[in-house]
């Protein structure tokens, strides 16, 4: 017992070289428990740095900011995979899905794609105020001002001359193919099918609401059912039909459906008169309609005694409503029913437009008339 009482303690107190590697594993301080955390959301932020996308972090999310969303989460899965992470097409919540790293010890990390760009109401705003400013500074010693509504109710532009209204224009920054949408549900209660009251919808529904129930409700109500209301790909809320769910399998059931409900065909189109376009402007209350590079046009026949433009109702277009699964990413991914307003043609050019100072020195003259 005694012999090894003393080996023990020679084992003690003996120095014994240490091998360089091991050295330098020993150097320096020990690593805080929050940076050994954060070791995978670091590793992840290199990659994207060095890509030079902007991002913004939530936690242990980067979400990375960037339009081409589809073509930058394939760039970024390519790049990350090979460190760990795992591409979820249905994770977060988000439509083309998210990259994910599970990790306890070193952090887990998610990786998403949101878009950057402005939205389309914003850039109306921009258009409208710009619009307003001009007018104002060009012609307010002469009594002539120009006031928007911005997101509230009334019109998007509004010429006062004295203080007082004197014409009243809808403001678009474009009038594309895509007029507007919106989406629709099947009523599992009623068995019918409604648009859904979002609120966009909302905002448009004297026009949307009664397209709907002229050209579409009826022929959905007749020809879109559904195989089985027991589907989990079918995303039901409330006794609702809204759409399809983000799986795996989404895009069989969406080809399926439309197998049945469109003949061989991917939507379906009922067509209608431009008239019912023009007069949704005109029964707003503006007397004019302003379209960004396309120019100035009356909304009522009195309105071009005030300024010779031709009439929107005239210019001849085509409008059909049309109905299709939309995905909001891959085929697999969660998929809505959308309900477009589609409009064909080409636009006759106004002679016209606010956006040209020497034809706002017309306006401005014909109204101090």
């Amino acid at each position: 017992m005694r012999k090894i009482h003393q080996n023990f303690r020679q084992f003690i107190t003996e120095d014994y070289d240490v091998p360089s590697e091991m050295e330098k594993e020993l150097e320096g301080p020990l690593p805080e428990p929050q940076d050994d955390r954060e070791r995978n959301l670091k590793m992840a932020l290199r990659v994207i740095e060095a890509e030079g996308y902007d991002y913004k972090i939530v936690k242990n999310q980067i979400r990375v900011l960037d339009d081409q969303r589809l073509e930058t989460m394939e760039k970024l899965r390519q790049m990350l995979e090979p460190l760990g992470f795992v591409h979820n097409p249905i994770g977060g919540g988000s439509s083309i899905g998210r990259l994910e790293l599970r990790d306890r010890k070193f952090g887990s990390v998610y990786v998403l794609v949101k878009l950057k760009k402005r939205t389309a109401a914003s850039a109306g705003m921009d258009f409208e105020a710009k619009l307003a400013n001009e007018i104002t500074n060009r012609y307010e010693d002469i009594g002539i001002t120009a006031t928007t509504a911005g997101f509230g109710h009334g019109s998007d532009l509004t010429i006062h001359k004295d203080g007082k209204p004197a014409m009243s224009i809808e403001l678009k920054t474009a009038m594309s193919a895509d007029f507007g949408q919106f989406r629709a549900q099947y009523n599992i209660e009623s068995e019918s099918w409604e648009p859904r009251r979002t609120k966009g919808y909302v905002k448009n529904e004297a026009i949307f609401g009664s397209l709907f129930d002229d050209y579409l409700r009826q022929w959905l109500n007749d020809n879109a059912r559904f195989p089985s209301l027991r589907d989990p790909r079918l995303n039901i809320s409330k006794n609702k039909v809204a759409g399809l769910k983000a799986s795996m399998k989404t895009g069989e059931l969406k080809r399926e459906l439309q197998s049945q409900w469109f003949n061989g065909k991917t939507d379906v189109k009922m067509p209608f008169d431009f008239e019912r376009i023009a007069s949704y402007y005109a029964d707003k209350g503006d007397s004019f309609i302003q379209i960004d590079g396309t120019g100035l046009y009356a909304l009522k026949p009195e309105a071009q005694s005030i300024v010779p433009v031709p009439m929107f109702a005239d210019l001849g277009l085509k409008c059909d409503l049309r109905f299709r699964f939309k995905p909001s990413a891959g085929e697999n991914s969660n998929t809505s029913f959308t309900v477009a307003v589609k409009i064909k043609g080409r636009y006759k050019k106004s002679p016209i437009s606010l956006t040209n100072a020497s034809d706002l020195d017309m306006i401005v003259k014909s109204l101090n008339a």
